[in-house]
């Protein structure tokens, strides 16, 4: 029986050397686990930097292009170690033995994306690029509109708004004595014209009215912050070997140069802001299951 208690013995100690190796294993896998998730995040800018290149090279090709973007969703990294021992018994004569230990890894790594297929989206991103190659464009006055009215569903009803909308619908009310009077003599988010011109009096214009119009003035303001002058254009004999910040639509290549990448890294913000411009309308649900979203009062 003495292979019995040698048999014995070893699982013990391959049992210890497995219980060792796990433990040690454990504080490797957390190590493992934020290099990973550091590496991963500092890919995003990166992509958003190289989907932005790209596009510039399609516009300084071709500016009738039409421009993409995927907008990065959710991230996910993930390391999994896995370990298992034993032993290979020989009962001989003479009885031999061999341990064994099996290890494993697997690391999943992967960004989650949402193409932008939104018209109105695209017509703005448009307009960046065109701006960023040189022409003076802007929204016309139709587009404007058209976002307005998106823009106006996304605005959060809170008691403030609540507030100023009721005081601003009781002090029209006593200026004019019938509706068609009211409707002629003010801009709501149920007009046409939601985004209202300047000449139009801010008493005139209803709080979310007010609240759509800020936020188009701001949309306006960073389309014409674009300028061009800050990239290079050319062939890829051209592109320096240096060069960091490199993108490329068939055979034309654009690259920024070290002191130009403050004008990539705005022009890339603002590229993102447009493209998560319009969300997804939240409806709700009030519990005699009728369905409103916010909004001017009727609307």
């Amino acid at each position: 029986m003495a292979w019995l208690a040698k048999f014995t013995c070893l699982a013990k100690l391959t049992g210890l050397l497995v219980l060792v190796v796990v433990s040690c294993s454990a504080g490797c896998t957390a190590t493992r686990l934020r290099h990973r998730t550091a590496h991963l995040g500092a890919t995003l800018p990166e992509m958003q930097y190289q989907q932005v290149l790209d596009n510039l090279a399609q516009f300084a090709e071709n500016p009738g292009a039409m421009p993409w973007h995927v907008n990065i969703r959710e991230g996910t990294t993930q390391v999994t170690d896995s370990l298992s021992g034993g032993a290979a018994v020989d009962l001989g004569p003479p009885t031999d033995w061999l341990p064994q230990l099996f290890g494993q890894r697997t690391v999943v790594a992967q960004w989650g994306m949402a193409p932008v297929i939104e018209p109105l989206e695209l017509k703005l991103l448009r307009v960046a690029y065109r701006r960023a190659v040189g022409l003076e464009e802007m929204p016309d006055s139709d587009t404007i509109q058209d976002v307005g009215h998106e823009l106006k569903a996304q605005v959060a009803n809170n008691p403030d708004l609540n507030d100023e909308t009721q005081l601003f619908f009781e002090y029209h009310a006593k200026q004019n004595a019938t509706y068609p009077r009211f409707e002629e003599s003010v801009v709501t988010t149920n007009s046409e014209i939601v985004v209202a011109p300047p000449e139009v009096p801010r008493r005139d214009r209803s709080p979310l009215a007010r609240d759509v119009s800020r936020q188009m003035k701001l949309i306006e303001r960073e389309l014409l912050e674009i300028h061009a002058g800050w990239y290079c254009v050319g062939r890829w004999c051209d592109v320096p070997r240096k060069a960091r910040f490199v993108g490329r639509h068939n055979k034309t290549w654009v690259w920024v140069d070290p002191e130009h990448q403050d004008d990539l890294t705005r022009f890339t913000l603002t590229v993102m802001k447009l493209s998560t411009l319009i969300k997804d309308q939240q409806t709700l649900i009030s519990p005699g299951q009728v369905k409103f979203s916010p909004g001017d009062r009727g609307g």
